[in-house]
């Protein structure tokens, strides 16, 4: 190999280089160890075109004798120049967030190229022997130096594969963008070995650079725009390598509660003065530790352990968040609720402390504001659970695999099934029969109860109009909808939409709301409610007596059905007072003009004496338990024609 030296090339390069140096120093500096190797490859890369312009000029000046100093200067260009592709080996390692500690195999596939490459250059230093200057011919290079090449190539690819092959950080794209210009700069070393004598390499390596600044290194992809803490995607990589590297820590999560309510009442500017605020002081929180902006109005606060003392973090957080955050004379009040994760205690993967974040979040806020959490008192069993029913409901309605069923309500004036409550029924291959008592609350906390309602009641409307029910004495058919879902602006158009496919008459429904203390919007459900009653689509009240009793609700809504709570039904034959409380109740209602469901009903003595005083239908396991659809179907009376 003969090289002749082409300063152009390297001043192009040299200039390149600078600006991404410039660039860094410009930004704030992100704090992890793979920022650093690429700084560090960015300057090794400079005293490479350093060292090769220093050559060129002895060599210009040295006639046909070349002198020490021209080989001083090629021993530390060719040092550096192979170095920067093991310290790229190693920055591709960063990547992959896989610490091969205890792979022994992996750590000998990286030692060897080093190893390799300490002798070669170590020998060279000795006795000059990669290769020979002369004036006129430039760089002549020895077998040794192909050798070293063979290192370099070795260090380079490894370096890939292995973030390939275990990479949990970086995105494909970038992975794919990575290695077409990794692969780029291989060939230009192909081409600058054996088919031309102008030096350009550093020029394609400085392109190279640049590209992948931009790709992977630009701090504006990895800190937050407003705040300048580190971003969530940058956390997840610190605490994927921690993970790796079996480094033990602390996680607090901050989130201000009501934090929308600032925005809406002072504007999002003050809003984000407010964040940036925060920020600062979750800076002085720690010295060694890293700082995060999680989410929106969420930040993250890693300590690894024996740097800080979690406990006292926690009461500077407390304390700062009793005073109010001031600006421009304005004095705006915060409140945050805490959460404090442990690794490996409370989750030995990202995936799996994430999980329990999430978790964790939820259950705090539902403690109210100001909450401090630890995690290690929450039931990660039950969280767990709560996270499979969850995933088991979404996958059933992805692939509708859920049933209704219809549990059929005694006429006691016809002696005949008049009407049916609709039910759904969720069974998982793991999970065994779930509850709907269970997985109605997830589905209303995590927003899939207006997709099961929506399911619910297309099911409703399918069977009525495939089975004909106008055709029997099943006069309608009740369905349950969740406050949430008749809260909804589109709730009625979604309705009326449903029955019009399948061509349902309103009077073949009857929609049931559940009694509740915690109504709110009821302008909005009032509002829904009045709508579909004035198409002719009949309400009734559902578990009327189980605790939130109140006669507003009758005189609000146009109930034309009032279900009585089994409970209370139960009750009244096992205590007195509870009887007479119900035949006043019966009788009170009845002169309010509505029919009264009786739930509950499992033996005959119930059933004669809710008949006895007014109970228009009866429900419950003594004339039938909730059933498919195929055996309701069966039992429905046909009328006679």
């Amino acid at each position: 190999m003969n090289l002749g030296i082409n300063s152009h090339y390297d001043i192009a390069a040299a200039s390149i280089l600078l600006i991404i140096l410039l660039m860094l120093a410009a930004k704030k500096t992100i704090p992890i160890k793979r920022s650093f190797i690429f700084f560090s490859m960015c300057v090794v890369q400079i005293m490479v075109v350093v060292c090769s312009v220093l050559m060129e000029s002895e060599m210009s000046i040295a006639g046909h004798a070349v002198g020490i100093k021209a080989y001083f200067f090629a021993d530390l260009f060719f040092a550096f120049e192979y170095f920067c592709t093991l310290l790229f080996m190693y920055y591709m390692l960063l990547w992959s967030g896989k610490s091969f500690r205890s792979d022994k195999f992996a750590k000998f596939m990286f030692l060897a190229p080093v190893l390799a490459y300490i002798y070669i250059m170590s020998d060279n230093f000795l006795h000059h022997n990669l290769y020979v200057l002369d004036a006129e011919m430039g760089i002549i290079g020895t077998k040794r130096l192909l050798i070293l090449g063979g290192v370099a190539i070795y260090a380079v690819l490894f370096g890939l594969i292995y973030a390939t092959k275990h990479v949990e950080i970086i995105s494909f794209g970038k992975l794919t963008v990575i290695t077409l210009i990794t692969l780029l700069v291989l060939a230009g070393m192909t081409v600058q070995y054996f088919l031309t004598k102008d030096f350009f390499i550093n020029y394609v390596v400085a392109i190279a650079m640049l590209i992948l600044y931009e790709i992977a290194q630009n701090p504006s992809g990895i800190l937050d725009g407003n705040t300048q803490l580190m971003n969530r995607q940058i956390m997840e990589e610190i605490l994927n390598i921690d993970i790796a590297n079996k480094e033990n820590f602390d996680l607090i999560i901050i989130a201000l509660d009501d934090f929308k309510i600032v925005n809406k009442t002072y504007g999002i500017e003050m809003g984000d003065v407010m964040l940036h605020q925060v920020a600062n002081f979750m800076n002085t929180l720690t010295r060694r530790g890293k700082v995060f902006r999680y989410g929106s109005d969420q930040f993250a606060l890693q300590l690894r352990h024996g740097h800080e003392d979690i406990d006292e973090v926690l009461d500077t957080i407390k304390e700062r968040f009793r005073h109010p955050w001031i600006y421009n004379e304005l004095a705006i009040s915060l409140s945050t609720t805490t959460i404090c994760v442990c690794y490996p205690n409370d989750g030995d993967t990202l995936n799996g402390l994430i999980e329990v974040l999430d978790y964790s979040l939820l259950y705090a806020k539902r403690q109210g504001k100001g909450s401090v959490v630890f995690t290690k008192d929450i039931d990660l069993n039950a969280m767990r659970k709560e996270k499979a029913i969850e995933n088991a409901l979404a996958e059933a309605l992805k692939y509708e695999t859920l049933e209704v069923y219809y549990q059929p309500i005694y006429n006691t004036e016809r002696n005949c099934y008049t009407s049916a409550e609709a039910l759904v029924r969720l069974k998982d291959e793991k999970l065994g029969y779930i509850s709907p008592e269970i997985f109605i609350p997830i589905a209303e906390r995590t927003g899939r109860i207006l997709q099961l309602g929506n399911f619910v009641f297309e099911k409703v409307c399918e069977f009525i109009s495939e089975n004909n029910l106008s055709e029997t004495t099943i006069d309608y058919i009740e369905v349950n909808v969740s406050v949430v879902q008749c809260m909804q602006e589109n709730f009625v158009e979604q309705m009326l939409e449903i029955m019009n496919k399948y061509h349902v008459r309103p009077d073949q429904i009857n929609l049931e709301i559940t009694e509740t203390a915690e109504i709110e919007a009821l302008a909005t459900l009032q509002s829904n409610v009045e709508k579909l009653h004035s198409r002719g689509i009949s309400f009734s009240l559902d578990d009327y007596g189980s605790g939130y009793s109140t006669l507003g609700y009758i005189h609000q809504f146009p109930f034309r059905i009032i279900k009585l709570d089994k409970l209370m039904v139960w009750n009244a034959f096992e205590n007195e007072k509870a009887d007479i409380t119900l035949k006043y109740t019966v009788g009170m209602l009845k002169e309010l003009n509505v029919d009264i469901v009786a739930e509950g009903v499992e033996t005959q003595q119930q059933q004669q004496r809710l008949s006895n005083i007014g109970c228009d239908y009866l429900q419950g396991w003594y004339y039938s338990k909730a059933i498919t659809a195929g055996e309701f179907a069966n039992i429905i009376e046909r009328k006679a024609s």
